[in-house]
């Protein structure tokens, strides 16, 4: 429920309603433009003709929606800036990628990413166990990421849940569908730049709120929400360095390198150059909105708190994810300025729905059923084909953001839960092939089913077995800004009290009951952030294991185009000796990725230095 003074006015619905009509205007245009998308390489890889910038910001927002502007600060709010820490792991992740991955797969001028595992394994089961995983982890994502700016959008304006879902799904169909994936990225950047908008609103506003962002930073700390590293190895704490860092490592490598949403667009630049530059430029993206939301988390954790107030335990909002918009529609109840907000959060549901739509498309396509019609349709049928796809899975992500609205816990804690039972194992089949030559298709098939197993079994058994957040203090006096008598104060403020006493009993006996629990009940306590780790992990030792037990490949039986040469992207300054055994006694190349990189970095660290 939502208790607040200021409304959804005119001026609020034009403002998100242009949004949308934005987002199909674009769509329209590239489907009318050159010829109307009318074959396969443009409709999916825009010919190689796009730009570096506005591929990396669509690479950006792809993977950061409304469960972003609405999930972090909502971590912050509750649990403190611990969850910072993984922008650290995502930052080595993409660097990881943009080394290792992106010089692998670039040149082979892939449509779908699990052609690589077909060619590379010699086995199209290997590439269709892939396929089925990527399946899974887009249409969950995309569940999630509809749900997110759903529950925001019927707190401020009344409109039902189903409503918004329908209309989110709908538009993101129809503009991906005509448009293609130049529709998808140039809608993208014009999304981003809403997002960005409405995050800096936020932050803003809640700091001039509190009065300084020093001040911020002292409320904060009184109610111990400043802690950044906790180096405990006890698997079932919820946040960790340890847990946070490799599995945004994992997770990261999996995004920006191998994940088709990603393939698919650095594919459309001209050069392999231009390619390992826009994966790159996410290290200034994902460091600026991660660090504007967590502030903007801490600002409106410090407001409330300033006031002796907890919208949370005083039922304003049912759950953490309506925060930030009750917030908004309490603090920026300018005209204009919630529409602005709301359709800052469409903006990121529609930027990820539409990139899903577009990647399951092309895989549908060109894994499951090119091989049986490739010789049978013309080049425009193909396309359109492709295109009745992209529609009828737009038309099951709605069936399964539904399904998502029964899930409970912060939005970001369920996309980090689904999509990394599934983006480990894959993130390890990739390993598997890339890095260890010697792999079979036994090993990858067996590594791949056991990491997907174990990791899905933890995720919904966590689920099964309730959410359970680390208690920390919040504020129990009464909001001055809900309306109500004395008698209804008096009432709330006995809830409140009676609300904190509960949490601290339970805290108490959860802890005496630690002595009780079965090694299953810890199972399933296992941290959600250790589930993409544990996944990729389980899949590499497995996958090595059986190719070993079955029959290993010797190293010159897989060329050298689909091997990742460790040495030479990693330690291109190592001296030739060195690099030949790390490379498995193969010729080692010329490190032109790994040598851009460096010699970038360097420059960087120069000129700063020369700076100071």
């Amino acid at each position: 429920m939502f208790v607040v003074h200021n409304s959804f006015g005119i001026l609020d619905y034009v403002v998100f309603a242009a949004t949308l009509v934005v987002a199909m205007g674009i769509g329209l245009w590239f489907a009318v433009r050159g010829g109307g998308q009318k074959t396969q390489d443009e409709y999916l890889k825009a010919s190689r003709s796009m730009s570096v910038v506005p591929v990396a910001i669509s690479i950006l927002v792809s993977f950061f929606s409304a469960i972003l502007i609405l999930g972090t600060p909502a971590e912050m709010y509750t649990q403190g800036t611990e969850f910072y820490i993984y922008t650290l792991g995502m930052i080595l992740g993409i660097i990881l990628a943009s080394v290792l991955f992106v010089p692998l797969l670039y040149p082979l001028k892939l449509t779908s990413v699990f052609e690589y595992l077909e060619i590379r394994f010699r086995s199209r089961t290997v590439r269709l166990i892939g396929t089925l995983m990527m399946f899974t982890n887009q249409i969950l994502y995309i569940g999630v990421a509809s749900f997110a700016p759903a529950i925001a959008f019927e707190a401020v304006t009344g409109i039902p849940v189903w409503a918004t879902l329908v209309t989110t799904g709908s538009v993101a169909t129809i503009y991906t569908t005509i448009g293609g994936i130049k529709a998808v990225i140039w809608t993208d950047v014009f999304q981003a730049l809403i997002m960005m908008a409405g995050i800096m609103s936020i932050l803003i506003q809640g700091t001039i709120k509190v009065g300084s962002w020093s001040r911020v930073w002292e409320i904060s700390q009184k109610w111990e929400r400043i802690k950044f590293f906790n180096f405990d190895p006890d698997p079932r704490v919820r946040h960790t360095f340890w847990n946070l860092v490799l599995a945004q490592i994992c997770m990261s490598c999996s995004i920006y390198g191998i994940s088709q949403p990603s393939v698919q667009r650095y594919s459309s630049l001209p050069t392999i150059r231009h390619a390992t530059q826009s994966v790159l430029l996410n290290i200034i993206g994902v460091f600026l909105l991660l660090t504007l939301t967590c502030m903007s988390g801490l600002a409106l954790f410090a407001f409330y708190a300033d006031q002796n107030c907890n919208p949370l335990g005083q039922s304003l909002v049912s759950n953490p994810n309506q925060l930030v918009p009750y917030f908004v529609m309490e603090n920026l109840g300018y005209p204009g300025i919630p529409g602005l907000f709301i359709a800052c959060l469409f903006s990121g549901a529609l930027s990820s729905v539409s990139s899903s739509l577009n990647a399951l498309g092309a895989i549908t396509w060109e894994d499951i059923l090119k091989p049986r019609f490739e010789k049978t349709l013309t080049e425009s049928q193909k396309t359109f084909v492709t295109k009745i796809i992209v529609l009828i899975f737009g038309v099951v992500s709605i069936g399964i953001s539904f399904l998502a609205t029964q899930l409970e816990g912060s939005v970001v804690q369920i996309s980090l839960s689904l999509t990394g039972a599934t983006s480990g194992p894959l993130t390890g089949m990739f390993f598997l092939g890339a890095l260890f030559p010697w792999t079979n298709s036994y090993g990858a098939i067996s590594g791949a089913l056991v990491g997907f197993a174990l990791t899905s079994w933890m995720s919904i058994g966590s689920f099964v077995n309730g959410v359970r957040l680390p208690f920390k203090p919040f504020p129990n006096g009464t909001c001055p800004s809900v309306n109500v008598d004395t008698f209804q104060t008096t009432i709330m403020s006995h809830l409140t009290h009676v609300t904190t006493t509960a949490a601290t009993v339970s805290k108490a006996l959860q802890s005496n009951a630690l002595n009780t629990r079965s090694a299953l009940d810890d199972f399933y306590s296992v941290s959600y952030a250790w589930f993409p780790t544990v996944g990729m992990s389980l899949t590499i030792v497995v996958g090595l294991v059986v190719s070993f037990i079955t029959g290993p490949n010797k190293l010159n039986d897989v060329p050298t185009k689909y091997v990742i040469p460790l040495a030479d992207r990693l330690c291109c300054f190592c001296p030739a000796r060195w690099r030949f055994w790390l490379n498995c006694k193969r010729e080692f190349r010329k490190p032109e990725v790994c040598g851009f990189f460096f010699t970038k970095l360097y420059k960087l660290t120069l000129s700063v230095w020369l700076k100071v």
